[in-house]
Parts: C-alpha cells; structure tokens; sequence
C-alpha cells in the first residue's frame, strides 16, 4: 500500500512539473527577443530603433516590445540590427556537401545567411538528390541551387565544339525541366568556360526559356569580361529580352588594365535595357583583383610534356584528396622550374602560353600580362602589387622571361591575380541600383591552401571599406544590396527584409568593430564584428562566437511559389 502510493505522489509531481515547464513556456511571449536595436529592415530605407520577436523561424513582431519576455533576450543596444546577407553568386557546392566545410563558416562570420550555389555553368541538375545528400549531413547557411547550362550540356554532348542536334537539345531541356521540377531557382552560365562557350546564343535562349515556364532566372558568367564586355552585356540583355527572363550578369567587371573604363559602358547598356522594361542585374565582388593563383596557372605546357601529364591526371581525379592535391602541385611547380630551366622545353612553353592551347583555359592568350598582378611573394616582396605588363615595361625585358625566372626562384610562393579591376570603375557600377554584392567563393577549409580574401571579407568589407570608410554608399544601401535585392532577383516571398511574417535570417553586428580581416597575404581570417547570427531563428553566431550548430536549409523553388 505505501509502495503504491509513492507511485502515486511521484506520478502527479512528474505530472506537476510537466505542467510548470509548460506553463513557463506559455508565460513567454517569444523565443527570441531581440531588444534596443537600430533596424536597417532591408528596404533602402533609414534605419529605427526598435525591438524584434521571434517565434520559431518567423519574425512574429516588430516594435517596442519593452515588458515582453523570452527564452532568450539579446540586448543589441548600439548595434545594428539587418536582414541575414545572401550572397548571390558563389561556389559553395563544392563545400557544402563536406564534413570539414558544411558549416560554411567563412560566410557565417561574414552575416551570410544564404548562399546563391551552382554558378558559372557548372550547377548540378540533380537537385533532389543533392539536397538530401547535403541536409543528412546538416549545412550552415541556407542555400539555393542554380543548375548549370555546362553540366547539362556535358551530359548531353560532353565538350564537343558543335551544335547539338535538335534531339540533343530537346533532351537537355528536358533535364533542365526536370531539375527545375525539382526545386532549381534557375539556370547559370560559364560562357568562358569549356563547354558552354561552345554554345551559340539561340541554343542559351532555347534553354532559358525552360527556366521561364518556371519563373526562375538566368545567371551568366559572361562570354568576355575584357575588351568585349559590352558585345558580352548585350547577348545577356538579348537572352533576356527574348525569353522574358530575368538575367543577371555576375561578378560584373572590366578586367585588365588596358579595359578600364568599359565597365562605364556597359552600366549604360543595363540602364538602358531596364528603362525599356528588361529585368536585368548585376552582381560584383569588391575586390579589385580577381581569382588568386600560384602564377604556376598561367603557363600551358605541350600535350607531349609527360612530366605535366601524369600529374594532370591525377589532379582531375575527383578521388585524389586535398593533401595529395597540395603535394601534386608542388611536384608540378618542381618540374616545370627544371622545364623552364631547360632552354629548349622553355622554348615550347613560350609558344604554347602565348599562343594558347585550343583545349585549356589560355590566361595570357585571352587576357595579355596587363590583366596579371602580383598580390603575394616570399622572396620578391618588392614586387607585391606590380601588375606584369608594367613590370616588363619598366624592365625593358619580354613579361614570358620575366615571369619563368620568378618561377623558377619563387615557384609556388609567388600568387598572382588573375584580372585587374579599376577601383574607380567599381565604385561607379557598385553605386547603381540594382548592383548587388557577391562574393564568387567558395566554402573553404580554414587555413588550407591559397585562396582569394573574398572567401573571408566581401560583405563586412562593403560595411568597412565602402559604407563606413569611403561612404560611396549609405548603410542602408549596402545592406539592401545584400540581402532584399537578391531577395527580389529570386523572388524569395519571405527572406531578405527584416519584417514580420519573414524568416529569422538576421545578423546583428557592431558597425563601429565589423571587419574584412582576410587579406592577399593572409586570405585565412575571419571576418569580426558579426555579434550574432541567426538562420531559421536559430542563433549561430552567439556574442561574437561560433556556437557548432547547423541551421541552415536548402531552399527549393517549387516551395518558394
């Protein structure tokens, strides 16, 4: 009898303290609480102070919500309060799906909510699949996947230089349809890369207009970026004119040195088409330089150099680790010092670098040595910033000797930039309204290789650099640029602002401390003064730290309508 009813009083306290638990939970009128901030909701508009209430992964209410209670309160008195940043144009596919980079962490600390991924033509089209694959591991930001013309086209063709037949293209509409079916926000392209330069422009429309049975978008890494940019900015105004699209041209530039100016033009041409009802944008990253490399990229070495080859297939082997990958660069950047140390193999590896190879990407060929700056080196430090075409002039020698000799004393330790931006022409094209910021990176494992500062910086250093800095924007434009005009692109119904009824994709930061602190030098450093973080309503970044969650999703547009 005592046995039963000590059963009993233990049954109806555990029922008891269930009660209280609820009833506390009940008692609070938000999960979050964020309180005393300055608001920059998104829209362009000037910021309020004000307080924000979040239920579940929904802003629930904006206002003054003094006396209201929550599970958790953030006090973000001296802080700005904005929607989380999307970046629209990256290559964290390569990363998400990875245990060591799934948590996308170099664009957490940057406020990163969203990541654009799929860009440039390389795009998955298996979109169901992928997302599975990448949400069984968990992610750390939400992303949007792109399908790429490319990947589709290779599918299809592989890398033939040819027209498809018309049963080839209808059969890449068809996996485009599909993986639009799927949930892709659209279709991107790499027009310089192998094999979507292959294509003319009428089989992109015929694609694109798949997309547009969608009302998804069309992205494109243009077909030139140097002395052809605006022929290049007319065909994606052509695409978009024709199929009713929207487009968009990404990381928007004029490279090399002997191009700038053009960037100006072709804002005009953009203007233009939107004044005659076009939907065309731009993204760009706000950077000067482009993608950063040991200066070992830029040399093409003969088919019949079978010291290159074997090392070459190796590095296309998706199975070959990172760390294999490290070493068989450094064993690429030896043999190719003891090439261009031998004056015959030398003579080859001129030739086929300046007159280019019909099957690689041909740097000096497409770009010339104006477009070539030295952004990083161990020996010639005085070199740092010199871009090679200046270099051979000042030297009065041929930029080819220039280059082989720094190789062959520097190899790998000398990192070069790959396209040279004028900063004048940036600040012009940033300045436009439908101009939004990207970063063109990637989710990258801390501290391993070299990697261009974007990775790290690009959106605290419009903040820093661009917002607080130079003012060449006001703050609310700058986070407008990041997060409720790519919002608008995608048609997201509820990201990109900080307003009630959308997601809690928000980033709290200190406009005074927020920071770019990755460099060419050392591009490995996170961005600071990101205080908090929240993705789905759940805090990522809590007072300045890293808190080993993943709360990210991959978002669909089939869920989007």
């Amino acid at each position: 009898m005592k046995k039963r009813l000590f059963l009993i009083i233990c049954t109806l306290g555990m029922v008891a303290f269930a009660f209280s638990l609820i009833s506390c939970k009940a008692a609070n009128d938000f999960d979050i609480l964020i309180q005393n901030g300055k608001i920059v909701n998104g829209t362009g508009n000037p910021w309020f102070n004000g307080d924000v209430g979040i239920i579940g992964d929904t802003i629930s209410e904006i206002g003054d919500l003094s006396g209201k209670t929550a599970a958790k309160v953030i006090d973000a008195k001296g802080l700005i309060v904005s929607p989380g940043f999307i970046d629209m144009h990256t290559h964290c596919d390569r990363g998400l799906g990875r245990e060591s980079t799934n948590a996308n962490l170099n664009y957490i600390t940057q406020g990163v909510t969203t990541v654009v991924t799929g860009n440039c033509g390389s795009g998955t089209f298996k979109i169901r699949e992928t997302k599975e694959a990448w949400e069984e591991k968990g992610i750390g930001t939400n992303a949007v996947m792109l399908t790429g013309f490319g990947a589709v086209r290779n599918d299809v063709i592989g890398v033939e230089n040819r027209a498809p037949t018309p049963e080839e293209l209808e059969k890449m509409r068809s996996i485009l349809r599909q993986a639009m079916e799927e949930g892709a926000w659209g279709m991107s392209t790499g027009l310089q890369y192998i094999p979507d330069r292959y294509a003319n422009t009428e089989e992109v429309i015929a694609m694109t207009k798949v997309v547009g049975e969608y009302d998804g978008i069309y992205t494109s890494h243009q077909r030139d970026e140097e002395e052809h940019l605006v022929e290049a900015v007319e065909e994606t105004i052509r695409i978009g004119k024709e199929t009713g699209v929207k487009v968009n041209a990404a990381h928007f530039k004029a490279a090399g040195k002997n191009n700038w100016g053009l960037l100006k033009e072709a804002v005009r041409l953009i203007n233009g088409a939107r004044a005659k009802g076009i939907y065309i944008t731009a993204d760009m990253y706000p950077y000067d330089k482009a993608a950063t490399t040991p200066i070992l990229a830029i040399f093409n070495v003969p088919k019949d150099a079978q010291y290159m080859k074997d090392i070459e297939e190796k590095l296309m082997d998706e199975s070959t680790s990172p760390m294999e990958r490290l070493k068989l660069f450094q064993q690429a950047a030896d043999e190719l010092a003891k090439a261009l140390a031998d004056k015959e193999k030398k003579a080859g590896i001129r030739k086929i670098t300046i007159e280019g190879d019909p099957e690689k990407v041909n740097w000096v060929k497409t770009w010339g040595w104006h477009n070539f700056t030295i952004v990083s080196a161990k020996k010639n430090t005085h070199l740092i910033g010199k871009i090679i075409s200046d270099l051979a002039q000042e030297q009065k020698r041929d930029a080819f000797d220039i280059i082989a000799d720094l190789f062959i004393e520097e190899k790998n330790d000398l990192i070069i930039s790959l396209c040279t931006m004028s900063e004048d022409d940036m600040k012009y094209a940033m300045q436009q309204d439908w101009l939004m910021i990207s970063s063109d990176g990637s989710a990258v494992p801390f501290k391993a290789g070299s990697v261009h500062p974007r990775n790290y910086g690009s959106f605290p250093r419009i903040l820093r650099k661009y917002v607080k800095e130079e003012k060449a924007l006001t703050l609310e434009q700058g986070i407008r640029k990041m997060s409720s005009l790519p919002a608008h692109l995608l048609q997201m119904k509820d990201r990109g602002l900080v307003v009630e009824g959308f997601k809690a994709d928000i980033v709290i930061f200190d406009p005074e401390k927020v920071m770019d602190n990755a460099t060419y030098l050392e591009p490995h450093q996170y961005s600071s003064g990101m205080e908090y973080v929240l993705v789905n309503g759940k805090i990522t970044i809590d007072n300045g730290e890293y808190n080993e969650t993943l709360n990210g999703n991959v978002l669909l547009l089939t869920e989007n309508k």
